[in-house]
């Protein structure tokens, strides 16, 4: 609980009261952050495996660096990698704006199904995406491909390609890109649009004159987002890539360290690297947004005026629709077509749709694995846990950089935002490194995922949180203390009803994060704490497609009820929090 000292803007914090508990907050953020990263850079010079507490500085060496950029390969690894991180980025930007411009600027039918079209993809993780396009793009055996063969077609798709990745990057990235974009849409104020076609300019000229210069800011901010979370991307990479030779950054550091023999110091080094690409990137996009006036929301704004598409309307509305098609339905009526198939051998349509082929038997089989129910387990704790020690942590954060003026409190501010710029796998590699020798006892156990986790989700929980605690104005806490309430029943009575949306979507938002995370706990589970992620992964590295797609979809199935739960949780107490009448 937040100490009395620190609550609101005008409360008295003490002389040294407050100072001790943002430093008391700012130690456990650099054990949780900053040290696993710093250990990790640390080794990336070293010629024996990091350590903390336990560097051998005698072993300094550049020999890790340059080991890596000559081995032989590099050059097209880095050009792959970012390639198609640029690919998938200009693939999910024209999804992303096409799709935001249709459901908030036009009269396209549908367009408020458009919108909830648009972001649905976001509840798909992305490992569940890889096996659904696996399924339906194998070169050899992919559903596509046997329907054009039996139709007399050369089978021609092939998912496991510089192409197949970038675009299966773009499908699901591009909710992104839409969120930010259909904001800054809304947000506009169209008196600009209004006077530019008074003017006498064209519809086009208006557009990129007026429009797009107005939504820069969304433009950028979503491109380098999507730009950094791709370069940084796993899961997609190691089930679409590799079987094509198609290599990637991600995947290689945990080849690195997963294969014998085990080269760590260069998996450090190869992990600066791209740690040093994010941050970077991350840099930039400040750097570019703070240059500039971005102001487009006026007191007398005008309610943008929906273009009209005339014939149009109705080709664009199944354009829409048919991004829901590619990157939801498809994906999933494959994945439900082999969780139900006793063989995976079949080689014309007829065979494909046998009914004799069809049982629950894999269903039946995967309830009953060992292996599976504890690690679902696992992952019900991990997550649980993620939730309750991230949301204290994350109010605690949030209220005193924004409710308090203690001194210092924007160092905690500024540790939070890192993560964004760290990729889950370099997380889980500073942790292997940084808590493995620490005399604590957690590595081998859920605890090690758990710290993990929030640490690397901090940025979204705490902004989350920050968003609501920013709309209460600091005169209700002030009028709760004036009529004699102390600070535990102000926080309780008062601050907290009025944050519950902004806690409650943290909450929300960790528990479907921390369940599907795949690449932060690659190096930190042990064969008694694999997660629910890793054990689908294991089971696709094994060939088991049956049993990952039964795995695949109860994962979605768990994800949807967390988010049908939190949001009517958050009605429910919205409605009990209104007055009466």
């Amino acid at each position: 609980m937040i100490p009395a000292f620190i609550a609101g803007r005008g409360a008295s914090y003490g002389r040294f009261g407050g100072p001790l508990f943002v430093a008391l907050l700012s130690v456990l953020l650099i054990v949780l952050i900053v040290l696993p990263v710093g250990v990790l850079l640390i080794g990336s010079f070293l010629s024996e495996p990091p350590r903390a507490l336990h560097f051998d500085w005698s072993g300094l060496t550049l020999r890790n660096y340059t080991n890596v950029l000559m081995e032989p390969g590099f050059s097209s690894l880095l050009a792959t990698t970012v390639g198609a991180a640029f690919s998938g980025t200009g693939g999910a930007m024209i999804i992303g704006i096409g799709l935001a411009w249709l459901a908030v600027r036009t009269d396209v039918p549908g367009r408020r199904m458009i919108e909830a079209v648009a972001v649905m993809p976001m509840f798909v993780p992305p490992l569940v995406g890889a096996f659904a396009w696996d399924i339906l793009g194998s070169p050899q055996s992919g559903i596509f491909n046997i329907l054009l063969r039996s139709a007399g077609l050369p089978g021609v798709v092939n998912i496991y390609s510089f192409t197949g990745v970038a675009f299966v990057f773009s499908i699901y990235y591009a909710p992104y890109v839409f969120l930010f974009v259909a904001s800054a849409l809304r947000n506009m104020d169209a008196s600009l649009e209004e006077a530019s076609a008074m003017s006498g300019a064209g519809r086009l000229r208006t557009i990129f004159g007026v429009t797009i210069p107005l939504i820069l800011p969304a433009l950028l901010s979503s491109g380098l987002l999507v730009f950094v979370l791709l370069i940084e991307l796993f899961s997609i990479p190691a089930v679409l890539g590799e079987p094509g030779g198609v290599h990637f950054v991600a995947v290689k550091i945990w080849e690195l360290i997963g294969f014998a023999p085990p080269r760590v110091n260069q998996a450090s080094a190869l992990g600066a690297l791209l740690l040093v690409v994010t941050v970077t990137l991350v840099l930039i996009q400040s750097r570019v947004l703070a240059q500039r006036s971005f102001v487009t929301v006026a007191g007398k704004g005008l309610r943008p005026k929906p273009v009209g598409l005339g014939g149009a309307r109705w080709p664009l509305a199944v354009v829409g629709f048919s991004y829901l098609f590619a990157a939801v339905v498809l994906p999933y009526a494959a994945l439900l077509f082999i969780a139900l198939r006793k063989s995976l051998f079949y080689s014309t349509v007829s065979a494909m749709f046998d009914p004799r082929q069809f049982s629950v038997e894999q269903f039946v089989a995967a309830s009953e694995n060992s292996v599976i129910k504890a690690s679902f387990v696992n992952s019900l704790l991990v997550s649980g846990a993620t939730v309750v020690i991230g949301s204290v942590l994350y109010f605690a954060i949030a209220y005193t950089v924004h409710r308090t003026r203690i001194p210092g409190r924007k160092i905690l501010d500024v540790i939070t935002v890192l993560p964004i710029a760290i990729p889950g796998i370099i997380i889980g590699l500073g942790y292997l490194w940084s808590w493995i020798s620490l005399p604590i006892g957690l590595y081998g156990t859920l605890w090690i995922i758990i710290f993990a986790y929030v640490s690397q989700f901090a940025p979204q929980g705490v902004r989350a949180i920050a968003s609501s605690l920013m709309q209460i104005h600091p005169e209700l806490e002030e009028s709760s203390r004036m009529c004699g309430a102390g600070f535990v029943y102000t926080l309780r009575r008062v601050v907290a009803p009025l944050a519950w949306p902004g806690i409650l979507a943290s909450m929300t938002l960790l528990l479907v994060l921390s369940f599907r995370e795949l690449a932060t706990a690659l190096f930190l589970y042990t064969s008694g704490t694999q997660v629910f992620s890793l054990t689908m992964f294991d089971f696709w590295q094994r060939s088991s497609t049956s049993t990952v797609a039964v795995m695949a979809i109860v994962q979605t199935i768990v994800l949807l009820a967390i988010v049908v739960i939190g949001q009517r949780l958050r009605r429910d107490r919205g409605a009990s929090a209104l007055p009466p009448g």
